[in-house]
C-alpha cells in the first residue's frame, strides 16, 4: 500500500468514527430520556425533547414530573409540564418540585 491508499483508509475511518460519535451522543441525549418515558407508559416524542434540549430545558427532570403526574392520574401533558418549568424555572431543582407546581396548577382548573 502506498501513502495515497494508506491515507484514503485513515481517512475514512476517522470519518466514520466522527459520525458513530455523533450517532451515540445523539442517542445519549434524546434516546435514554425517551426510552425511559416509553417503558414507563408515558410516551415522548423524540421531536419534543430535541425541543426540550434546544431550548434549554432539561429532559431528564421534565420526563421524571411527567411520569409521576400520570403515575398519580393527573391529566397533564409534556408540554404543560415544560411551561411549568419555564414558568418557575428559578425555584425547581427536582423533579418532584415541578410536579407540586403542575398539580397546583391541575387545581386551580
Amino acid at each position: 500500500m502506498d501513502f495515497t491508499q494508506k491515507f484514503v483508509v485513515f481517512a475514512a475511518f476517522a470519518i466514520s468514527a466522527f459520525f458513530a460519535l455523533i450517532f451515540i451522543a445523539v442517542a445519549v441525549l434524546v434516546g435514554r430520556p425517551w426510552f425511559r418515558a416509553f417503558l414507563h407508559g408515558t410516551p415522548v416524542a423524540l421531536v419534543q425533547i430535541v425541543a426540550m434540549r434546544l431550548r434549554g430545558n432539561p429532559p431528564s427532570i421534565l420526563i421524571d414530573a411527567y411520569i409521576a403526574l400520570k403515575r398519580a392520574s393527573i391529566s397533564t401533558t409534556i408540554d404543560e409540564v415544560e411551561n411549568a418549568y419555564i414558568d418557575a424555572k428559578n425555584r425547581i431543582v427536582t423533579g418532584d418540585d415541578l410536579v407540586g407546581l403542575v398539580k397546583a396548577a391541575a387545581k386551580a382548573r
